[in-house]
């Protein structure tokens, strides 16, 4: 049997929902983080429905939990707007904060001097643009090589004929080389060129073939670059048997916390002509043989101990894959709240702190859309929710009221075979409703 989680921390909080982006179901998967007594600055007002749901669910007074909208993105400018600084200030009185933002920013850094919040290390660190240096590609290489972190062979680029020259070095490795746009989100910069088969690729939004590197060098520096982005990344690509993630909190004074790792799962689209894999979401914790599970933690917490040491605090997650010889090879870190904190949160605060002990999270990204009541009540009839007394079943994670988007579940079980059969009852069950 399993409790609930509730309560929260001496300390309250300023919840900043900076995930770079307005859109609903982005946001709303956030809400799985939320405790009482928290000041939460939000892009846009939550859907009560939702709001009370999460609640409820993870035992927390809905009263007890305030919200501050920007009504926009929580960019920097709109982070320190006039009136959202008033009337988070006037929400906070004379106690103790603490801040927790989705990103550290120069923006984040200026927002919390307008409130009063005094400005440790790693407020600092930001108000300089610190974490730029752990979230760009270029960077990453040249951070992770000197931390000695294993990285796919490579360089970095700065103009169309040095990445021709690169792709005609690396190519004839493995037959594939990836090139990266320097700040991007879930693979979208990334594209393969390949002397094999141009089909899907993990990790990539297209492939393409290499017959002609100079002119595709033409055409993907014009593509991917930009004033942001004045430089690529090119590695040799490696075909993988697992990619994986480790995702770490680093504390005011600067320690190291391991969080959790977690598989990432992605699948074939049902329209063959589709340039990329569907990401069907993030499995809790990473299915990797013991000997690599050890090696991959240990060279991911060399990065993030680097950071920790240059000043960065908060959130923080290195990617990597493990090749079909078991050699593993890390991609990226993202210094900011990562795609499986929400499903963290949601273990933690369900199941207990102990939960990757003896259950599988598993994301569903693609459940098709439906109204909240009807997903819920779904779930409640096919026996799909998730049950305390029995310590499995499913919660929506993210929704968009709108319905524009498909739902997000996430699935706790005993075992993964556990965890694979109640999400084909979900999908059976939504798809019956939808017909």
């Amino acid at each position: 049997m399993t409790t609930r989680q509730s309560g929260g921390p001496a300390v309250p909080r300023i919840v900043l929902l900076n995930v770079g982006t307005a859109a609903p179901r982005a946001v709303h998967r956030q809400l799985w983080l939320l405790r009482e007594g928290d000041v939460v600055v939000s892009p846009l007002v939550p859907d009560e429905e939702f709001l009370r749901y999460v609640c409820g669910e993870l035992g927390v007074d809905r009263a007890r939990v305030r919200f501050v909208s920007a009504g926009e993105n929580l960019t920097d400018e709109a982070l320190t707007a006039p009136a959202l600084v008033r009337e988070v200030r006037a929400l906070l009185g004379h106690a103790a904060w603490e801040l927790l933002p989705a990103h550290h920013t120069e923006g984040v850094a200026a927002f919390a001097d307008l409130c009063g919040l005094p400005a440790d290390t790693g407020l600092r660190f930001a108000a300089q643009r610190g974490p730029v240096l752990l979230n760009r590609k270029s960077h990453f290489r040249q951070l992770a090589v000197g931390a000695e972190v294993p990285v796919p062979e490579g360089t970095v680029v700065t103009g169309p004929a040095a990445l021709a020259a690169a792709v005609e070095r690396y190519l004839p490795r493995t037959g594939t080389v990836v090139v990266k746009r320097d700040d991007d989100l879930g693979g979208q910069g990334n594209v393969a060129l390949t002397l094999k088969e141009t089909r899907p690729l993990p990790g990539t939004r297209a492939t393409l073939a290499a017959d002609a590197p100079e002119a595709a060098a033409d055409v993907l520096w014009a593509e991917l670059t930009d004033d942001r982005n004045p430089v690529l990344a090119v590695e040799t690509y490696h075909r993988s048997t697992d990619s994986f993630y480790a995702e770490y909190l680093i504390g005011p004074a600067g320690d190291v916390t391991f969080l959790n790792s977690g598989t990432i799962r992605r699948r074939a689209d049902t329209d063959p002509a589709a340039p990329e894999l569907v990401w069907v979401g993030l499995e809790l914790p990473a299915e990797l043989p013991a000997g690599t599970s050890a090696r991959a933690l240990t060279a991911s917490a060399r990065m993030v101990a680097l950071a920790a040491a240059i000043g960065y605090r908060g959130h923080i997650n290195v990617d990597g894959i493990v090749t079909g010889t078991g050699e593993v090879l890390f991609n990226e870190a993202n210094a900011r709240w990562g795609g499986s904190l929400a499903l963290h949160a949601v273990g933690e605060r369900l199941l207990g702190p102990a939960y990757l002990d003896t259950h599988v999270l598993s994301g569903l990204r693609d459940v098709p859309a439906l109204p909240l009541p009807a997903a819920l009540d779904v779930l409640r009839r096919h026996g799909l929710a998730f049950s305390p007394e029995t310590g499995e079943g499913a919660v929506v994670l993210g929704y968009d009221p709108s319905g524009e988007r498909p739902l997000e579940c996430v699935v706790l079980a005993p075992t993964r075979e556990r965890a694979r059969a109640l999400e084909a009852g979900i999908r059976d069950a939504v798809e019956e409703v939808r017909r």
